[in-house]
């Protein structure tokens, strides 16, 4: 069950904001910057887990604890849901396509990763999981490649309020493990300081690991 309520914008404090990036045929903007996650890759190693699906499940853990990640446009309406689950591209060893999976945000770091892995190994089908739900995270990431800025393609609907959250491969700088991680938003929800927080967040939630 999808729990969300509509957003009088009538009486909402972004109310003027909102209304100037609508006017926009494409509101979305991007931001990269890097994060130090030489904590999440010792923690990922000695715990045995996907780093991929760690990082997934702290992205969606920072998103669900700032206010503004929690928007969405549905039927031209303000909504704003209760959870945000992952959404996230995911490809078998064997095989050269990816597919996507929906999986739900739940439990600790090691219950979600364990639960998702199962349940992407299953996957025979191009889109898996939860189905197609609007109160989510895109997540992708190229692990062959130290990339500075990633963009996504089917942002033409200055409706679509999903985060697109995508990373390459850490790479070793000065003893640490560095990850740049690039973040697409909607401006009609969310600004540079809304990013920043969830960047600062992040890198909290990584160290915190120790």
């Amino acid at each position: 069950m999808i729990n969300s309520k509509v957003i009088d914008i009538s009486q909402w404090d972004r109310r003027e904001l909102f209304q100037h990036f609508s006017r926009l045929k494409m509101p979305h903007y991007a931001v990269a910057a890097y994060i130090d996650v030489t904590l999440l890759v010792a923690y990922k190693r000695k715990q045995h887990l996907s780093f991929y699906l760690s990082l997934i499940y702290l992205v969606t853990k920072c998103l669900n604890d700032i206010e503004d990640f929690h928007l969405r446009i549905k039927d031209g309406k303000v909504v704003r849901y209760d959870c945000i689950h992952t959404n996230f591209t995911h490809k078998h060893p064997e095989e050269e396509i990816f597919r996507f999976h929906t999986a739900p945000f739940m439990g600790t770091l090691q219950d979600y990763v364990e639960k998702t892995s199962d349940a992407i190994a299953q996957q025979t089908t191009l889109f898996g999981g939860m189905g197609d739900i609007p109160n989510v995270v895109y997540c992708s990431c190229v692990p062959t490649l130290d990339t500075t800025c990633v963009t996504n393609p089917g942002m033409e609907d200055p409706d679509d309020a999903i985060p697109r959250i995508n990373w390459g491969k850490y790479i070793q700088r000065d003893n640490r493990m560095m990850l740049n991680v690039t973040f697409t938003a909607n401006h009609r929800f969310i600004d540079g300081y809304h990013i920043g927080k969830f960047f600062e967040l992040l890198q909290k939630e990584i160290d915190a690991l120790a």
